[in-house]
């Protein structure tokens, strides 16, 4: 009899996924990667590559099955924490108490999110108002965030988001970072798809500023 192979869905309404995660934080105090959307993770098992145990990663995959996966391929790393579910949802309570252990989030990179293209489904997008301002609370403005898509509306309506929540240093940028790339990258350039690349960091309001 032939196993029946379960479809992995390419899109998951994040806003569905009630599910509560914690995290205790790494037992050292290694700079932390954090990678949002990891599909296969091939960009992970690139960085690792580089700086094998030097750095801790953070993983997001909303999917379950592939979390499932991940969670199987990065076993013998115990650098390396993956979690299923809305990651927008759970991004506080997984990184503040990385944060509360004076841990540095080096980078957050958000790579190919699905773009939720209608108007009453942008509420589902990983970066939005809300959650720019939790974040503004709780992550350094040393932290580089790096966003990457091959979707252009998308693209531009998050440069327009992010120039009204004031972040720092937005710049656009063509060159792979760390010069990895993966499948589904390669797919859409040979489809003949642009990828828009900015980074940023926040910008801290001035009562979080005045409490520190």
């Amino acid at each position: 009899m032939t196993k029946k192979i379960s479809r992995i869905r390419h899109h998951v309404n994040p806003l569905a996924d009630r599910t509560d995660h914690s995290f205790d934080g790494f037992d050292n105090d290694k700079p932390i990667i954090v990678d949002v959307g990891a599909d296969r993770g091939e960009f992970v098992v690139a960085l690792l590559d580089k700086f094998g145990d030097s750095k801790n990663f953070i993983v997001f995959e909303i999917r379950i099955p592939l979390a499932q996966q991940l969670r199987e391929k990065f076993k013998s790393h115990n650098n390396v924490m993956v979690f299923d579910g809305d990651a927008g949802r759970n991004f506080e309570s997984i990184l503040d108490p990385c944060i509360k252990k004076d841990i540095k989030i080096e980078e957050i990179y958000i790579n190919f999110p699905d773009p939720w293209v209608k108007e009453r489904q942008k509420k589902r997008r990983f970066l939005n108002e809300k959650f720019l301002k939790v974040v503004k609370t709780i992550i350094s403005q040393e932290t580089k965030w790096v966003f990457q898509t091959d979707h252009e509306q998308l693209f531009d309506e998050t440069v327009e988001l992010l120039q009204e929540n004031h972040v720092q240093q937005l710049s656009f940028f063509s060159d792979l970072p760390y010069g990895f790339t993966t499948k589904w990258e390669d797919a859409k350039v040979k489809e003949g798809k642009k990828i828009y690349r900015l980074s940023f960091y926040l910008q801290h309001n001035i009562q979080r500023v005045a409490h520190i």
